[in-house]
């Protein structure tokens, strides 16, 4: 049996005249309407397979790899910030702690005054350090 189907230029697949995109590689079909068909080969194209449920047509597969690789690269680009702002923490926090490490003149008795007296609205933890990350994710569907 000798199919008329014309052949796909990429992946010699036969396809339907009126397809717009090869359902094997979704190569962009309608552009070769115009165009003088070319015969099939001599050769029987072999029988279509049915399609697995894992197999995904090529434009889709492409997008999923796009997204994978955004996503990877956030993840990535989000764990690099987060580093970067704990190393800068520990850091200041050392900066700050290491200048106390320096012996420091005792003021004369008469000048001491209790810690609660001395600043009433102090920060309770002035050495601490908080970090705020905003994540959005957004998913746009586009049906034509």
């Amino acid at each position: 049996m000798v199919s008329s189907l014309p052949a796909c230029p990429d992946c010699q697949n036969g396809y339907q005249p009126d397809d717009n995109y090869c359902r094997k590689c979704g190569m962009y079909l309608a552009a070769l309407r115009d165009t003088a068909i070319v015969p099939a080969p001599a050769a029987e194209l072999p029988a279509r397979q049915p399609r697995q449920r894992a197999a995904l047509p090529a434009p889709v597969k492409k997008a999923a790899t796009a997204m994978a690789v955004g996503t990877a690269l956030q993840i990535g680009v989000s764990l690099t910030g987060k580093y970067l702002a704990r190393q800068a923490g520990k850091q200041a926090v050392n900066a700050v702690v290491g200048n106390r490490s320096k012996p420091r003149r005792q003021p004369a008795p008469a000048q001491q005054v209790t810690p609660a007296a001395q600043h009433p609205a102090a920060d309770p933890f002035p050495y601490a350090a908080a970090v705020s990350e905003t994540v959005v994710v957004r998913r746009t569907w586009i049906r034509r």
